[in-house]
């Protein structure tokens, strides 16, 4: 099971490519790899004045953590700055010079289907209720089954003291808890039960099939991908 606890803190980074001339580079720290046509998560940390060059496509996107951040639409356009929540595609020429004036942490995604680009996904449009103090923002437009065994990708958020019951997981699933904690349990084929606490900055590339449930004391928000698994996986 690919797991980071704490990535948000000060260990793991290496500086990002094309960081420019300031005297703190841009730093970068990668979560998941792809594999082959898979999907890959990155952070990205700018401090204040810093830049880098950040490859990718269209097809990629980016999501503002913390601070602000700016780079341009398409080639030869001027950057636009993008705020904690935004949700942006980079240029379709691919690549983009990336700064920060105040400093930043984002996280970069690259995969199929990633959803549309928002202004603000941690606002309160777009949320839905899914249980007893439970919510979720899908950032990919689907229409869930009710088995949650095809892609899906979003923002879950737990109010304090709000429960997820144990349930089967059908698909792989990637948690990336954003704030708060919460106290989370998965079971195995074989019967053995494991338990975690989990808190900002902890990524977990869950094994499958398992059976989870989740407990948040404090209330909590993390990003979610649900993948579907293979044929005969």
């Amino acid at each position: 099971m690919t797991s980071h606890t704490g990535a948000f803190g000060p260990g793991g980074w290496v500086p990002a490519p094309g960081t420019g001339d300031g005297t703190e580079p841009a730093w970068t720290k990668e979560l998941l790899g792809s594999a082959g046509s898979g999907d890959s998560f990155a952070l990205l940390r700018l401090p204040a004045g810093g830049a880098s060059r950040l490859a990718g496509s269209a097809e990629d996107r980016i999501l503002v953590l913390d601070g602000a951040l700016s780079f341009p639409e398409a080639d030869g356009e001027e950057p636009r700055l993008r705020r904690k929540g935004a949700y942006a595609a980079l240029p379709p020429a691919g690549g983009a010079d990336v700064t920060s004036a105040e400093g930043a942490l984002a996280l970069v995604l690259s995969g199929s289907r990633l959803g549309a680009p928002a202004e603000d996904v941690f606002g309160p449009r777009g949320w839905q209720s899914t249980g007893p103090g439970q919510w979720s923002r899908l950032l990919l437009d689907v229409v869930p089954d009710e088995n949650f065994d095809e892609r899906v990708l979003g923002l879950a958020h737990f109010e304090p003291g709000s429960f997820a019951p144990r349930h089967p997981h059908r698909t792989a699933h990637r948690f990336l808890f954003l704030d708060g904690e919460a106290d989370d349990e998965w079971v195995l084929p074989d019967g053995s039960r494991h338990t975690a606490r989990r808190a900002a900055g902890d990524f977990v590339d869950y094994p499958f099939p398992v059976e989870h449930q989740t407990f948040s004391r404090t209330g909590c928000t993390l990003l979610f991908v649900h993948e579907a698994l293979p044929t005969g996986a």
